[in-house]
């Protein structure tokens, strides 16, 4: 039984110094990753603030603009509806104009007619008749 515990003796103690250095390179390569983490959060955040502090004023920029083409398309919305007011206006004037003038040449017309009809039918008559 003894040599069963001194065979199994040098290989245990073999292995707690192979965990512990394991454990030790480990550790070491752990505290190397934080520290470059904690470089990269660093620059992370120096990246935001300068990237924050450009956009800002490309920000404020564009709504500027976005205000003026809005003002602009307000303004060109008012003044087509408007321009559409006028011509519906221009084109009531000018239909009613058409139709009054249209019926004044009508009577005038059938007036012409009458009296051309009527000097046609004297003159016929005038020709026709005979002269003593």
């Amino acid at each position: 039984m003894e040599s069963l515990t001194q065979s199994i003796h040098y290989p245990l103690q073999l292995l707690i110094y192979a965990s512990v250095f394991f454990i030790i390179t480990i550790g070491v390569f752990l505290i190397k990753l934080l520290i470059d983490l904690s470089g990269l959060a660093k620059s992370c955040d120096e990246f935001v603030q300068t990237t924050q502090g450009e956009l800002e004023p490309v920000i404020k920029e564009l709504k500027t603009t976005l205000v003026n083409i809005n003002q602009i398309s307000s303004n060109l919305s008012s003044q087509l509806n408007n321009m559409n007011v006028g011509i519906k206006k221009g084109a009531k004037a000018v239909l009613e104009a058409s139709t009054i003038i249209g019926s004044r040449a009508r009577d005038v017309g059938k007036n012409i007619g009458k009296n051309i009809g009527k000097n046609l039918l004297s003159g016929f008559y005038l020709l026709m008749s005979s002269k003593k």
